[in-house]
């Protein structure tokens, strides 16, 4: 890896670190004033809620953004910290208003400058295009239950995480990811039942798990196999 390649790594862990912890600050103006200023915060009607899902957001950008310091990382896992950036980055322009304007720059630049070749980076999204498909699921349900009930709130935000990890954890046990993709559909459209859209997406969601950890379970008995034979 040249210099120049590194420098820019280098240079995109910094400004995501600085973009989650702006973000984190926004979103604790708006879980604590957000009702006082309401021309910077959006005018939201919830505005500890979306202050909450802003910081843990936030925390999740720059936990991708310090991983840029390490040299050896992957196409796939260079272009899964650029999501955990853009993502954040994108979707807390709904959450805290004007307060995200700094922090979803620095957040997008971090994560277009953590990609190293586009061209490859697309062939390691479209071979994981079933994880992607289900962290996105997960983010849809974590916006959805941003603005309600407490109770709500809560269960949706865990579904969400839940079907993220299901997502991207091939290495648990079969049961393990099995029960965090019933986990991040079940509870959430049990409680919102009255709603079409949360029944939409656990749907969906429970359907594109099928492969992700069909093809995971696939992936570790071609280990196992192969770990027997003679070299």
């Amino acid at each position: 890896m040249s210099l120049r390649v590194q420098h820019r790594h280098r240079l995109a862990g910094r400004l995501g670190v600085a973009g989650g912890a702006f973000g984190v600050a926004a979103g604790a103006v708006q879980a604590t004033v957000g009702t006082r200023i309401p021309e910077w915060t959006g005018a939201k009607a919830e505005p500890i809620s979306l202050g909450l899902l802003t910081i843990g957001l936030s925390v999740i950008a720059g936990m991708a953004a310090a991983r840029q310091r390490t040299p050896d990382l992957s196409v796939r896992a260079r272009a899964v910290c650029a999501l955990g950036l853009i993502g954040p980055g994108l979707l807390c322009l709904s959450t805290v208003g004007r307060l995200w304007y700094l922090p979803a720059i620095l957040l997008l630049a971090a994560g277009t400058m953590s990609i190293d070749g586009w061209r490859d980076t697309a062939t390691a999204i479209a071979q994981d295009w079933f994880r992607i498909l289900l962290s996105a699921l997960g983010a849809c349900e974590v916006l959805m239950a941003a603005g309600a009930a407490p109770v709500l709130m809560a269960v949706g935000a865990a579904s969400g995480i839940a079907l993220i990890a299901a997502a991207w954890l091939p290495s648990a046990p079969l049961g393990v990811r099995v029960g965090l993709a019933v986990l991040g559909t079940v509870p959430f459209a049990a409680l919102a039942w009255t709603a079409i859209v949360p029944i939409v997406v656990a749907v969906v969601a429970l359907l594109v798990a099928v492969p992700v950890v069909r093809n995971d379970r696939t992936a570790s008995v071609g280990h196992g196999s192969d770990s027997g034979r003679p070299r």
